[in-house]
């Protein structure tokens, strides 16, 4: 049976895509430094569909996000306690992926890290990009991304930590931590108390390899 980890003040942020008649998911956490109300999380809900279709004015997600794919929806659920409150945002979509080419293959995605200036895996976190355009990628042999992907794409992600501030000041967009291994690497994955959410600084990449997702591929629904 799972536990429930709380995150005081955290609000879960999922952007639902439609791919290949599947759902692929992102998942973000926000933390405000006053409770979450209904009015607060639309806002937030509101803010990252702006973000999604403007990024930081040259690099944004729909811009090089493959016509394939839609963005369908994004949920907000405030974790501060296991029966907090919930949302779905639907106002103006489903948005279409700006990059008017064919996806890669289905399953394959590219990585790219959330960063907080701190060590361990506690304080980092993964994006997985959705509907990478067909024209971003090397030669299929290949197995990569092109660089211009990657720095488009990491500049769309850095975008998105001014803007969660920008419409409310009393948020940051975070890595929430609600496991983690007490002895270190290799050992049992354990519930924490308490999540532990830290600021993000910035968004990168560690290479231009495609990565793959078993659960992104056809028939196996959402994944993170």
């Amino acid at each position: 049976m799972s536990v429930f980890v709380p995150a005081l003040n955290g609000l879960q942020v999922g952007m639902q895509f439609s791919s290949g008649g599947d759902v692929n998911q992102n998942t973000f956490w926000v933390k405000r430094s006053v409770a979450w109300d209904a009015a607060g999380i639309t806002t937030m809900l509101a803010a990252f569909k702006t973000w999604f279709v403007t990024g930081d004015g040259a690099n944004y997600y729909k811009l090089i996000m493959s016509s394939d794919v839609s963005l369908v929806s994004i949920s907000g659920r405030d974790f501060t306690t296991q029966h907090g409150l919930t949302s779905i945002y639907q106002t103006g979509l489903p948005i279409v992926g700006g990059h008017a080419v064919p996806q890669i293959q289905l399953g394959c995605t590219k990585a790219f890290t959330a960063r907080t200036g701190l060590a361990g895996k506690s304080y980092r976190g993964r994006v997985f990009t959705v509907g990478i355009p067909t024209d971003q990628a090397s030669a299929p042999d290949a197995g990569t991304v092109l660089a211009a992907y990657n720095t488009s794409m990491s500049a769309a992600l850095s975008a998105l930590i001014p803007a969660v501030t920008a419409a409310d000041a009393d948020s940051v967009l975070v890595v929430c931590s609600r496991y983690y291994q007490p002895g270190g690497p290799n050992t049992p994955t354990l519930p924490r108390a308490t999540a532990v959410m830290t600021p993000i600084t910035s968004f990168g990449y560690h290479d231009l390899n495609v990565d793959f997702q078993r659960r992104r591929a056809p028939g196996h629904a959402r994944h993170h």
